[in-house]
């Protein structure tokens, strides 16, 4: 079977819109299921958020130890820590951005979208050649269109009107969950943006390094990618979730010299929220088997079950 015919019957019987993009960066050998479509985001649009705060440090324009001072109207719903911290914590910059792509923090990252500037981070994904990926809407703004309050004002959407209105709130977001006036990209991009973060060329070595370091961090998403690895994979890669979106992109490195790949997936319309993390969770280990196997690191094992 070709790496495409075993992506696919990994994700057979899923219920909603899969795509994946895999490349090994040592062989070439490619593969990609509906590598083209357009997918939301979700919290992977932090990829190209620290890739900017990466370039814009270069450039003298920010500095990693400069400091931001958190306010309570800085807080933002979702996941992290901070929203759950005192007023008044004083975090630089280099705290954010690890904060942003660790522990997927809302408000580290809108806090560094601020810094840096939304439409910085456009012009960056225009220069590095992506077509289709764009970043229109911060955290707060995600969330709240979530639960229908997209149109507030900022000072209005805070952490308290959230949480009253989650309790009882249906899903009533207008673009939060599609593909319009949203944060996107296709699998293709989002692979392109990493193979090109590990290759050094989407800022200068020495950043693409840090990135890729704090990546290889990443606490959350171990049920997607990593799930069902074997131990000697290292993993760097960044998630995104939201109610039928359960994404997952990053780079594997395969023990014993069998070289490292880009592996770039995205659900949308998931019936089942635990469902899609399952059919990326066996994605990806269909695509470590054959990529292991053809560089002759591990020995072929049997196909996996479906999801």
């Amino acid at each position: 079977m070709s790496l495409l015919e075993k992506m696919k019957a990994a994700a057979k019987g899923f219920d909603g819109r899969l795509g994946v993009a895999v490349k090994h960066l040592g062989t070439g050998e490619a593969a990609s299921l509906n590598g083209d479509e357009i997918f939301p985001t979700a919290s992977v649009f932090k990829v190209p958020v620290i890739v900017e705060l990466y370039r814009q440090v270069e450039g003298g324009t920010v500095s990693l130890d400069e400091r931001v001072v958190l306010r309570e109207a800085d807080k933002v719903p979702g996941s992290g820590i901070l929203k759950e911290l005192s007023p008044g914590l004083a975090l630089t910059l280099r705290d954010l951005v690890e904060l942003m792509v660790i522990l997927s923090d809302n408000t580290a990252t809108d806090l560094v979208v601020e810094k840096v500037g939304m439409v910085n981070i456009n012009a960056t994904i225009r220069r590095l050649g992506l077509e289709k990926t764009g970043v229109v809407a911060d955290c707060r703004d995600i969330l709240f269109d979530l639960i229908g309050l997209g149109e507030l004002a900022d000072e209005e959407k805070t952490i308290g009107l959230f949480n009253e209105r989650a309790r009882s709130a249906a899903r009533e977001g207008t673009w939060s969950l599609g593909v319009e006036e949203n944060n996107v990209t296709t699998p293709k991009e989002m692979l392109r943006l990493l193979e090109m973060i590990s290759e050094g060329e989407a800022a200068s070595r020495e950043s693409c390094d840090a990135i890729l370091e704090t990546m290889g961090r990443c606490q959350t998403g171990g049920y997607r990618i990593p799930k069902h690895l074997p131990q000697g994979a290292e993993v760097a890669h960044k998630t995104g979730s939201l109610p039928g979106i359960r994404n997952d992109a990053g780079i594997v490195a395969i023990p014993d010299g069998g070289g490292r790949y880009v592996i770039s997936c995205f659900t949308k319309e998931a019936a089942d929220n635990y469902a899609a993390e399952e059919a990326v969770a066996w994605v990806s280990k269909e695509v470590y088997d054959h990529l292991a196997f053809q560089s002759g690191s591990a020995p072929r094992r049997g196909s996996c079950p479906a999801p």
